[in-house]
């Protein structure tokens, strides 16, 4: 094998889920649910966050320019998130990895040719602008967290004990905060496979010797990167797992 290490994308890579949109709303989801009926005042700005979510999914629809991720979190993290205890945020999101729909969302496809890589002595790691501990309970109910060496992904921000906002600091600089993990484990980007799913990973493909592009993603994207960066779009599990043995 001529590459060390294998880096992948978390939200259209490793499971179905876009961006963190149902973690959030369980988050909200139980909070509202531990507001009634003695929190009133709670459960009323719980209802204005949704009418304001709404809202913003029908602008996101409507304007190609607007950025509907950073306007997602900060109306959780002024309606939903600051003050929230830490614990409570754990608990939630604990219930939500456990879930049967959650764990029918992971792409076993991707994961299984990655274990295989692991085992072998291949540097494993995840670079996403997910939610970091989310990641690590969702693979570690699935049976998969043992076989990434790192995961760099976004926190909560908080003090106290309290939750203060979600930081997004992994977002739309992907490829320089790529390169930064790397550099940090003397690892070479000529002998890393990097697999991704949409746009925000075509710098990443650019940068890393052996891009591969995700089964979630659009046909659209799949064809332009291949082209573009000469990235490999694997059939099904079969195909990835031939590649990675080969290459």
């Amino acid at each position: 094998m001529a590459y060390d290490t294998i880096i992948s994308d978390w939200n259209g890579t490793i499971i179905k889920n876009r961006d963190e949109k149902p973690i959030l709303e369980t988050i909200a989801i139980d909070l509202f649910k531990a507001s009634i009926p003695f929190h009133l005042v709670r459960a009323a700005r719980l209802l204005n966050v949704k009418a304001e979510l709404e809202s913003l999914y029908w602008q996101g629809r409507q304007d190609t320019e607007f950025d509907f991720i950073e306007e997602m979190f900060k109306i959780y993290n002024r309606g939903v998130i600051n003050g929230l205890p830490i614990s409570f945020i754990h608990r939630s999101v604990d219930r939500y990895a456990a879930r049967r729909e959650t764990q029918q969302k992971i792409d076993r496809r991707i994961l299984r040719p990655i274990r295989f890589c692991h085992q072998r002595g291949k540097t494993t790691g995840i670079l996403s602008s997910g939610y970091g501990y989310g990641i690590d309970r969702i693979l570690t109910v699935a049976g998969f967290r043992r076989y990434f060496d790192f995961r760099e992904a976004n926190a909560f921000k908080h003090k106290g004990g309290r939750a203060i906002e979600f930081l997004l600091n992994i977002y739309k600089n992907k490829p320089q905060l790529l390169l930064r993990a790397l550099r940090r484990r003397n690892l070479d980007e000529k002998k890393t496979v990097y697999i991704g799913d949409s746009e925000d990973d075509e710098g990443c493909f650019e940068i890393a010797r052996y891009p591969i592009v995700a089964f979630f993603a659009t046909e659209e994207l799949k064809e332009r990167c291949a082209s573009r960066y000469k990235a490999f779009i694997p059939r099904d599990e079969k195909d990835l797992a031939n590649y990675l043995r080969k290459i």
